[in-house]
Formats: C-alpha cells, structure tokens, sequence
C-alpha cells in the first residue's frame, strides 16, 4: 500500500513537471508570437507613413519629379524677339535764330526735309532765310546797314547715341547788302556742329571752316545753332 501511494505521488509529480513545461514552453511561445506581431505591426505602419508621403509628394504640383500618373506634359515654346526693320522715313524741321541787340537784330528762318536712313544716320535739304539789320549810336549811314540772305542748305547727321549729334552742312547764301553802299555777293560754308538732343529738339554749336569775315552774314565763325524735329 505505501509503495503504490509512492509511485503514484512519483507520477504526480512527473505529470506536474511536464504541465510546467508545457506551460512553459506555451508562454515563450506565446512571447515569440507576441514580438512578431510587434515587428509585424511596426513594418505595416511604416509601409503605410511612406505610402502617405508619396501620394503627397506625387500630388504635389510643385514637386520636382512626379508619377506618371499626375504629371502633365509640358510644351516649351520659345519667342525670339527680334528687332523691328527700321524703314527710311522722312520727317521735317528746320533752325530757327533770334538775336537782338541795340539797334540791330538778326533772324534766321531755315526749314528743312530730313530723311532718315537708320535710326543714327539722316540727311537732310533745306532752304535759309537771314535778315540782318544795325543802326549805329553815331547817326552815321557808314555803320547803318541791311542785309537779306537767301541761300539752301545740305546736309548729313550722325547720331551715335540718342541725346548727341554730329552733323556736317553746306550752306550756300547770296547777300544782299544795303548801308553805305550796295552790294550782292555769295558766301559758302561748311559747318562742323555738335549738339545735344532731347525730344524734339537740338541745340549746340558749329563751326564754319570756310569763313570769310568779308562775305559771312555770321558775326564768328561760331555760331550756335537751335533745330527742331517733327
């Protein structure tokens, strides 16, 4: 009787051992499951983050690469601006001169055609008027004089920049002098001008290279000079 209760407390306690194990070894598996599942949900969430941020990146129109999907073809069209022909015209305008003195005065009226053959380089015709007239303070015919000038001009215009000039003119004038005697004669004269531009109008000084202080209707051989431009 001892020995069977003996033996039967052996297998008890056999048994016993075995259901530790057991259970043992169901809870390590179960620890095993349980990190699986962890990773298993750490992947998945992060697979899920980068999903989200491509479809963000990929709906953004202002990112540099985009899907196929959402990418729009673009056309590149290239405008090349070129520069307008510049077509010969004409324009008008002239000199114009007022001086006055006591006892005399002097005015020029001189109209001109001007034709321009690119925007820097013009020539131009024209006609000139020039009334001169002087009375002295000694009441003497010698010093009284009047003169009428007629004459036509040529000339050609440089313009390097907008607001300078440089011309070169002829200007042919016949005189016709009353005061202590009367007399009519012809004067040439080729100018050298500069002159300062702004809108329509130039204003400077030229210098006559064929002077003549016997035959000139001009008091120097520089004379300043007033042109306008329509």
């Amino acid at each position: 009787m001892d020995c069977n209760i003996t033996i039967f407390l052996y297998y008890a306690q056999y048994k016993f051992i075995l259901i530790i194990f057991g259970f043992l070894k169901i809870l390590k598996l179960f620890i095993m499951l349980k990190r699986i599942l962890i990773f298993l949900v750490i992947v998945i969430f992060s697979f899920k983050i980068n999903a989200q941020e491509k479809i963000i990146i990929e709906n953004n129109p202002d990112y540099k690469f985009q899907s196929d999907k959402n990418k729009t073809t673009q056309q590149t069209v290239v405008v090349k601006k070129t520069k307008p022909v510049f077509q010969p015209t004409w324009s008008f305008g002239g000199n114009i001169g007022l001086s006055f003195w006591n006892g005399g005065a002097n005015i020029l009226i001189a109209p001109k055609a001007y034709y321009h053959f690119t925007p820097q380089i013009f020539t131009g015709v024209g006609l000139t008027y020039m009334y001169s007239k002087n009375s002295s303070y000694y009441n003497s015919d010698y010093y009284d004089y009047s003169s009428n000038s007629f004459g036509g001009s040529a000339m050609v215009g440089f313009r390097p920049m907008r607001f300078l000039q440089f011309t070169v003119e002829y200007e042919g004038l016949n005189t016709n002098y009353n005061g202590y005697y009367t007399s009519s004669y012809w004067n040439n004269a080729l100018y050298l001008g500069a002159s300062f531009v702004t809108g329509h109008v130039a204003f400077g000084f030229q210098f006559d290279v064929l002077y003549d202080s016997i035959t000139s209707p001009y008091g120097s051989a520089w004379t300043p000079v007033i042109s306008f431009y329509f």
